[in-house]
């Protein structure tokens, strides 16, 4: 895959069959996005059957997120639509409650009972994403009064943000509860935690997880100011991260969310926690064909930055060509791909394991592998070569499903399933190289760099093991066909060739001037001699020295009669 960074797509009405959401994994997504905010369980599990029945047809498994909707504060139910003028003085109340009879110009219904509560005077009030503006006063009769200060026509559900209040609802509402549950059932393989505030927050999820026994991935979206000045602490207890715009704009103000994205991403890069840039990355193609010139360059931003991936929201689950605009954002990503922004920069490395896939990285660079190949379980031991961002591709050979999903977020990694227990096969290695060659992904004679995570794939339990290795055909020694053959030299040496150990590399074609070595044709997996043109040969050990596989040896006549002597002595 040429696209290193993922692309996460949300599910929706534009893109819900089996037919659709196959095309979507075809136009490259990574990550298919349940909004639990819309929609029932009905309609949700409905999409998860379909997700996976699209990967089967694909070939291609894809990760679930499942995105919590967390204690959003929302404008309650309105008959029609409400006139907000500036200076105008109106009660938010509870959504159900009786209206109080206070001298006011309107009463407007919240969904979240503690607003009064949590609100502060003169802390400001925005509703629709900010469009509308109002300023606390004060409470009265569990109303909480607000002053106008930017009108509009305000409509049913649209949200309420607080930025300069403290929300004291839980992060995890009953429905986020009944969600969360849901998703786990039906194996999702992320959840994203909605208004995080602190560590606390993420914590608190891990626990009631723990308890039953179950993991999950937590991906805590950022949105909230708490969040931005608690971030060290939530990355620390994470498994990764959303950057989530639309809220946090609000919250925080446009002007500062490019450098807070910016800081958040270089904080996960250097923990290696994965992190997703969210919201209005490609907003004008919900109606548009293309995106605007602004649009493109903020999803190559974001990718220069270091995001691990891009998520598209409304884009894709309403939008009028969600596939377009998957294939759109992957050739935005490919293309700032290809002129990275400044110098590479390694993140720390605080243990064996991490130390080991920086150095495996970094190896393959050096010797220019064709591909690494990670031999994982969870898919750990890919995670952290993500982290230093490796110039050669890598393939993550994992055993389970979960495993291969979970890898579909991690930067650069290629996920692949070989479904084979330890106990069917211990070392599933030669399977991956095999499939790898049948897919013309290797050809003989190219290095690869293997990398073994620690547990049941590693010879030593307690850390991960590195080997950089060529390719070869092995087939003739499986099947005990000789491969070694002698050609002598006019009495001058001999030349051995070890078929076995072969790989084909043409390096000895291509530096022997008299034309001894002939390359190996397609039907064969070595090279041979050209046996005219061995009594050439002047023995000066060229191809010996650049032999990839050291197949080849020269035994000069001298040296050969000297050993003999010093044997019949």
């Amino acid at each position: 895959m040429a696209r290193r960074a993922k692309i996460v797509a949300t599910l929706g009405p534009a893109c819900s069959s089996v037919e659709q959401i196959t095309r979507l994994i075809e136009a490259g997504l990574d990550v298919a996005r349940l909004n639990m905010s819309h929609g029932d369980h009905k309609a949700h599990l409905e999409l998860i059957h379909n997700v996976r029945e699209a990967s089967r047809i694909a070939k291609r498994e894809v990760a679930l997120l499942c995105d919590l909707q967390g204690p959003k504060i929302r404008v309650g139910h309105l008959d029609e639509p409400l006139r907000l003028e500036k200076g105008q003085q109106w009660a938010i109340i509870p959504e159900g409650s009786h209206p109080p009879k206070l001298k006011c110009d309107g009463i407007i219904p919240c969904t979240y009972a503690g607003l009064a509560k949590d609100a502060v005077p003169g802390c400001r009030i925005l509703f629709d994403d900010g469009y509308l503006q109002a300023r606390a006063i004060g409470t009265e009769e569990g109303a909480l009064l607000v002053n106008i200060e930017h009108g509009g026509l305000l409509k049913s559900h649209k949200g309420i943000n607080m930025p300069d209040a403290s929300i004291s609802a839980p992060s995890l509402t009953t429905k986020d509860q009944q969600d969360l549950f849901f998703g786990v059932k039906h194996d999702v393989d992320y959840v994203a935690l909605s208004f995080v505030r602190s560590a606390k927050c993420v914590q608190n999820v891990k626990f009631m997880l723990h308890r039953r026994k179950i993991y999950k991935p937590i991906i805590a979206k950022i949105e909230r100011p708490e969040a931005i000045r608690n971030i060290d602490e939530i990355i620390k207890v994470v498994d990764g991260i959303m950057i989530a715009r639309g809220d946090m704009a609000v919250e925080i103000g446009n002007h500062r969310v490019p450098s807070v994205q910016r800081q958040i991403i270089q904080k996960c890069r250097a923990k290696g926690k994965p992190v997703i840039t969210a919201t209005q990355m490609l907003e004008s193609m919900i109606q548009n064909p293309s995106p605007t010139r602004a649009e493109a360059s903020d999803v190559a931003n974001a990718i220069w930055d270091g995001t691990d991936a891009v998520m598209l929201s409304a884009e894709t689950s309403v939008g009028v060509d969600p596939i377009n605009t998957v294939l759109t954002m992957g050739r935005i990503v490919e293309e700032a791909e290809r002129n990275p922004r400044g110098p590479r920069l390694d993140a720390e490395s605080h243990s064996i394991s991490s130390a080991s896939m920086m150095a495996a990285a970094r190896v393959a660079e050096q010797v220019s592998a064709r591909w690494i190949i990670a031999l994982t379980v969870t898919g750990s031991s890919a995670l952290s070569l993500a982290r230093f961002r490796p110039e050669v591709p890598v393939l993550g050979a994992a055993r389970t499903q979960g495993g291969v999903r979970r890898m579909n977020l991690y930067w650069g990694i290629t996920p692949r399933l070989f479904n084979y227990s330890i106990e069917e096969r211990e070392d599933i290695e030669p399977e991956v190289i095999q499939w790898m060659r049948e897919q013309s992904m290797l050809q003989v004679g190219e290095k690869i760099v293997v990398v073994k995570g620690g547990g049941l794939l590693s010879n030593h339990s307690t850390s991960s093991s590195i080997r950089v290795d060529l390719v070869r055909d092995t087939r003739n020694i499986d099947e005990g066909v000789s491969q070694i053959t002698q050609e002598s030299v006019a009495g001058k040496g001999i030349i051995t060739l070890d078929a076995a150990r072969c790989v084909a590399c043409g390096n000895c074609v291509n530096i022997c001037p008299y034309g001894i070595w002939v390359a190996a044709a397609s039907n064969t997996r070595s090279v041979s001699f050209n046996r005219d043109q061995v009594d050439n040969c002047s023995l000066d050990q060229e191809c010996v020295r650049v032999c990839s596989s050291h197949a080849i040896t020269i035994t000069d006549a001298k040296d050969m009669h000297e050993w003999v002597e010093k044997e019949e002595l």
